[in-house]
């Protein structure tokens, strides 16, 4: 079956280009010119991806994309917009969009980006297929390792032992953004390779009420608005891989049916008095101590230890610094392919720049800075321009205020060289060096506009610029 994809966008020489586009690569095409036109096609079509414009006639692309993700939660979802915004953009990308297009675009980027979509999700190509199909990259976009530290080489090896046990139950405990579902897919392709399927779910993401249908699916007229019977994950998975991510936000009242399922190796669908065997190895993954909700009594303690029989605890990405270049240089080579980019590696002080910060994001943080610098970029190297804007964006979304934890007032020193956490302090050369830098990010290589930005003249930007560069 190939997949579905609707066009929301109220140009209608936009839709007609995009639609020829990408009719000639066999996907089912479905336009709409606003957000109501776009949910009365939804009602009626099972639409596996989303092309959003996100200024609407009538609606906010942005709230567009959070209707259709609350009745489809595994939608796939690409937005087109004419604001080249980047808070914008990271805001969205941290919402769950799986793509993000700037206008004015050209349709061979536009159908890399769609072949990428489905490419990178792979869980979600399954259902649209219904069939299992080897996905043709490994278990990450670009496939990249673990890295190189003592605590990844010690998962790497708990992994390779546990193809010996297949029906061995695994728990993946570690910080957001750390790599657990790539460890469940690496689990699973030493496992079973591509001869069965991996099928995965976010169980925070699933509406209360659905969540039942989506673990054990459910039969038609069970339920109002089942117009059709439907596998659930359990089903899906056949006997490859189900894999629960954000186990800790399971209802408790799922929670027991759960248990029922470990226990059984077997369930019923919504509606239904058939008993189906499960034969799936089951991964769970959460970034909370389940523990922690057992003693709150928001997690069952039986089904804890069921689920805890082999766990793998991912360390943050700040504990094991040395795999930050190796995952860095990865993506940047992912990347580079994707927006069809000339890059070959970093400087010297973006190198540094890299292996000093803390990425309380871990991988997840990583990635989208070397995915968002190769975009901005206009050179063959990621210069430190383009990494220092980026993460102070993100810095701002995690910490809105820029005060120190003392509480300590911000405060300018001429002859401290460093910036002080204890103190707050941040000497005027550090300001200054950073000002040049962010406007020069924001300028997207362009030294004069840089410059107009900061009020300089070009050549004193540019000697400015120099001084820091050579100080580095």
């Amino acid at each position: 079956m190939n997949p579905n994809l609707l066009i929301v966008d109220d140009d209608p020489l936009i839709l007609e280009l995009i639609t020829g586009e990408l009719e000639q690569f066999g996907y089912n095409m479905f336009t709409a010119g606003s957000g109501r036109e776009a949910m009365s096609i939804f009602q009626t079509t099972p639409i596996h991806l989303a092309l959003l414009d996100y200024s609407l006639p009538d609606v906010c692309g942005e709230n567009l994309f959070r209707r259709l993700r609350a009745q489809k939660p595994d939608i796939l979802v690409m937005f087109l917009t004419g604001n080249p915004n980047l808070e914008t953009a990271v805001s969205l990308m941290k919402s769950g969009v799986n793509d993000y297009l700037t206008k004015p675009f050209s349709l061979k980027q536009l159908s890399a980006h769609v072949r990428a979509i489905f490419e990178t999700n792979g869980a979600a190509r399954e259902v649209i297929r219904h069939e299992y199909k080897p996905d043709p990259i490994s278990w990450f976009p670009g496939g990249y390792s673990f890295g190189n530290s003592k605590a990844m080489r010690e998962v790497d090896a708990q992994i390779r032992n546990l193809p010996r046990y297949p029906d061995t139950t695994v728990l993946l405990t570690g910080p957001t953004g750390t790599g657990k579902s790539v460890v469940a897919r690496r689990i699973h392709e030493l496992t079973w390779g591509n001869k069965a399927p991996f099928v995965e779910i976010d169980c925070s993401t699933i509406p209360r009420d659905l969540c039942e249908s989506e673990l054990f699916g459910h039969e038609k007229g069970s339920f109002t608005g089942a117009l059709r019977s439907k596998q659930g994950l359990f089903e899906a998975a056949a006997n490859g891989t189900a894999f629960l991510d954000e186990i800790g936000e399971l209802d408790l009242s799922l929670q027991a049916k759960f248990l029922r399922v470990l226990e059984a190796r077997q369930f019923k669908r919504v509606g239904c008095e058939r008993t189906i065997p499960m034969s799936a190895r089951v991964i769970a993954a959460t970034n909370q101590s389940l523990p922690g909700l057992v003693r709150e009594g928001r997690f069952r303690e039986d089904l804890y230890f069921r689920l805890n029989v082999v766990e793998l605890w991912m360390p943050p990405l700040r504990e094991r610094r040395e795999d930050m270049l190796i995952l860095a240089r990865q993506f940047l080579n992912y990347y580079a392919r994707r927006y069809e980019k000339e890059l070959t590696g970093f400087t010297v002080e973006a190198v540094d720049y890299l292996q000093n910060c803390d990425f309380p994001g871990n991988i997840r943080e990583l990635r989208n800075m070397i995915e968002r610098a190769v975009i901005s970029t206009n050179t063959s190297l990621i210069q430190l321009a383009d990494l220092v804007s980026l993460n102070r964006s993100e810095q701002r979304l995690q910490h809105p205020t820029d005060a120190p934890a003392s509480g300590a007032p911000l405060t300018l020193s001429k002859t401290n060289g460093q910036t002080s956490a204890e103190t707050g302090t941040l000497n005027l050369a550090t300001l200054e060096r950073q000002k040049l830098f962010e406007a020069l990010a924001s300028a997207n290589g362009n030294k004069s506009k840089a410059a107009t930005m900061v009020g300089l003249s070009r050549t004193a930007f540019h000697r400015r610029l120099q001084k820091y560069q050579q100080a580095q």
